[in-house]
């Protein structure tokens, strides 16, 4: 005859404390988190290269604002070509053309450079070949061979499809953290995208760094000026204890390693690092 067995007691019951069965769960989801946002991350940045710079184009055009300015580029100022001679904006886009063909770009990849009319210290380069070029940080060069050195490194970010390699990468993380947290906020994505744009590792930025000195040494037959321009960065570093920090150098961190590169750099290329400095213009003096 059947008999209905009387089920011992706890044991569905975990001996486990509640709170160490939390904290297990709990590294788990994080670590689960690290790996798939660095997986995602390191496929989205892959593929995001194979994407065709007609394509990227588009996307930036997708963000572009009020006075021709890509969204997501911090701009503090407004547009120079209204309140500035049209010298200027041509001499920077002639010497950024210049500067694209000693560094063979496609000749898809075309260069568009901003001049923002604000004390803001930076520079970058964002997707599909904008490049933004602030007064804070021109008024600062001194010399022609010192503003080559900073676009020769801005398109060189260009020609290594940087932008929209680090778009990937924020994307993608962006993504794995939405679908582990169940979030649907969109705009977060987007924002992730974005603002990595801004944010190249020191890879990229080495690279770029090479690209710019060689691009240096062929216009002008040495890389004097290049050096100068590290020399204003460290400047700047030294002057951040008493004021604000420049945005610089949260898009392009200066570290003595990238400084130590360069000058090894020159030692094994064998560059003349003297030579005869060329002076910026004289309607550049607008800018100070």
């Amino acid at each position: 005859m059947y008999s209905n067995p009387k089920i011992p007691e706890g044991i569905n019951t975990s001996k486990e404390h509640p709170l160490k069965e939390f904290s297990t769960l709990l590294i788990g989801a994080l670590i689960l988190i690290a790996v798939v946002t660095f997986v995602l991350g390191f496929f989205g940045s892959y593929f995001a290269e194979k994407i065709p710079f007609s394509a990227e184009v588009k996307i930036a055009s997708l963000y572009d604002a009020p006075g021709d300015m890509p969204k997501g580029a911090n701009a503090q100022g407004k547009p120079a070509e209204s309140n500035n001679p049209k010298k200027l904006k041509d001499y920077l886009q002639n010497l950024a053309n210049k500067i694209a063909k000693a560094q063979n770009l496609p000749e898809e990849m075309k260069i568009i450079v901003h001049y923002v009319d604000g004390d803001t210290v930076n520079a970058f380069a964002t997707l599909g070949g904008h490049l933004i070029l602030y007064r804070g940080l021109l008024k600062k060069l001194p010399n022609e061979n010192a503003l080559t050195m900073l676009l020769g490194h801005e398109i060189a970010h260009v020609k290594y499809r940087h932008p929209i390699k680090s778009m990937g990468r924020g994307i993608a993380a962006g993504i794995a953290m939405a679908a582990i947290t169940g979030s649907t906020h969109s705009n977060a994505l987007g924002e992730a995208g974005l603002l990595t744009t801004l944010h190249y590792s020191r890879k990229m930025e080495q690279q770029s760094d090479e690209e710019a000195m060689k691009t240096l040494n062929t216009l002008y037959g040495h890389i004097n000026g290049g050096a100068q321009l590290f020399k204003e960065f460290q400047k700047m570093r030294i002057e951040e204890d008493t004021g604000e920090s420049p945005a610089l150098f949260s898009s392009h961190p200066l570290d003595q390693q990238r400084i130590d590169n360069f000058e090894r750099m020159a030692t094994r290329s064998h560059w003349k690092t003297n030579g005869e400095l060329t002076p910026l213009p004289d309607f550049f003096s607008v800018t100070h």
